[in-house]
């Protein structure tokens, strides 16, 4: 009998002592321990170097933000991302991805900035070239020609 009371008193203060560890963290301790002992998404960048997703990829990566590894081809990310849980629309941000699935395997840049009359900005990679890193302003007209995939906070960003 005096085991079980020893092992509940000694489960109960290890309960109550995450409890109050918890509610002594940001995030909580749950959550800070989740992102310790799982890998960073971004760790990565298993998309085909010199093309567009690899560039956007990086890019994202460098914001401390974070898309999938696996959306495939240009083509497929607003689909994937969408089912993904990311937002996906047509209202172009800094940082957001335009996406078309126009040309041969479809095509995404990196949004680098909006301007006042609604215009952006945008670098990317291997419109022309391979590895060949071009920008271009898209004008507001254009918008409904492309999708938009924002993406989403990487917790492992700011541990590293």
């Amino acid at each position: 009998m005096k085991r079980i009371l020893i092992i509940i008193v000694i489960a109960a203060a290890a309960l109550f002592g995450l409890i109050y560890a918890d509610s002594k963290t940001d995030n909580g301790i749950i959550e800070e321990l989740t992102i310790l002992l799982t890998p960073d998404p971004m760790e990565n960048n298993t998309y085909d170097d010199g093309e567009c997703t690899f560039y956007v990829f990086d890019k994202v990566k460098a914001d401390g933000m974070m898309i999938e590894r696996s959306w495939g081809d240009a083509e497929t990310w607003a689909a994937r991302a969408k089912s993904d849980g990311y937002t996906v629309n047509n209202n172009p941000e800094k940082g957001a991805l335009m996406q078309t699935d126009r040309g041969e395997i479809g095509h995404v840049a990196y949004i680098e900035s909006v301007n006042d009359d609604g215009s952006f900005k945008i670098t990317e990679m291997n419109l022309s070239e391979p590895y060949e890193v071009t920008e271009r302003t898209i004008d507001s007209e254009n918008i409904n020609d492309y999708q938009f995939i924002h993406p989403k906070v990487n917790k492992h960003a700011d541990t590293q």
